[in-house]
C-alpha cells in the first residue's frame, strides 16, 4: 500500500470526523440489531482504511506498555489500555493460535485482537458481527481464516474481556450490542492494577 493511499485514508477519516452528515447514523445502523442475534451493521474496511489501521496497529505494538489511541471507523479517536507483561518479564515465546500469524509480536494475543477491533467500533457500539468485520483488518490474522472460526474466537474473547476487573467492553442483552468502555480514557486513567496482563 503506497503512502499516497494511506494519506488519502487519513483524509477520509478526518472528513468523517468533521462532517455533520457522518455516514454512521447510530440509530439507523443499530435499529435492526434487536431483531437478530448478531447482524453486521458496518461494511468491511476499504483498502486505504485497512492500510491506515495497520500502520496504527504496528505503532501500538512497538510500545505495548503505553496506552494508545486508534482511529475508529467513524474517524473518532479511541483509547486502548497499556499491556503489562506477566510478572514484569518480557515474553520470549509466541503462543500458537490457529487464526494468528506466527510472525506477530510476542505480546499480541487474541484478547489484543478483539480489544483493538472493539475499540474501532463506530460510536464505540456495535454487534458481535461488527467486531468480526473489524478483526479482519489486522495484519496479524491469518487471511484465509473462516468466518465461523472468527465468530467463535470473537464470542469467547468478548465474554472474557467483559468479565475482567476493569472491563473494556459491556454487553447490552436487550439491544444485543457491545459497547467499548475505554474509548474516551487517557493514558493516566489506567491504574497499574487494572490494565490487561500479557498472556
Amino acid at each position: 500500500m503506497s503512502d499516497k493511499k494511506v494519506i488519502r485514508a487519513a483524509k477520509i477519516l478526518m472528513q468523517m470526523v468533521n462532517s455533520r452528515a457522518c455516514t454512521f447514523n447510530h440509530g439507523e445502523r443499530l435499529k435492526e440489531s434487536r431483531a437478530m442475534k448478531s447482524l453486521e451493521t458496518i461494511r468491511p474496511s476499504s483498502e486505504e482504511i485497512r492500510a491506515y489501521f495497520r500502520r496504527e496497529e504496528a505503532l501500538r505494538y512497538r510500545e505495548p506498555d503505553m496506552a494508545f489511541s486508534y482511529t475508529a471507523v467513524d474517524g473518532q479517536k479511541s483509547v486502548v489500555a497499556p499491556l503489562k507483561r506477566s510478572r514484569g518479564q518480557p515474553l520470549k515465546r509466541i503462543r500458537h493460535h490457529n487464526i494468528l500469524k506466527s510472525n506477530r509480536p510476542p505480546h499480541f494475543t487474541i484478547h489484543c485482537l478483539i480489544r483493538d477491533a472493539a475499540a474501532r467500533l463506530p460510536g464505540g457500539v456495535g454487534t458481535r458481527a461488527d467486531v468480526c468485520v473489524l478483526v479482519r483488518d489486522s495484519q496479524f490474522i491469518v487471511e484465509d481464516t473462516s468466518d465461523s472460526e472468527i465468530n467463535i474466537v470473537v464470542k469467547g474473547a468478548l465474554d472474557r474481556l467483559h468479565y475482567q476487573d476493569d472491563p473494556c467492553v459491556k454487553y447490552d442483552k436487550e439491544r444485543r450490542l457491545w459497547t467499548y468502555l475505554h474509548r474516551d480514557r487517557r493514558g493516566e486513567d489506567f491504574e497499574d492494577d487494572s490494565t490487561g496482563t500479557l498472556k
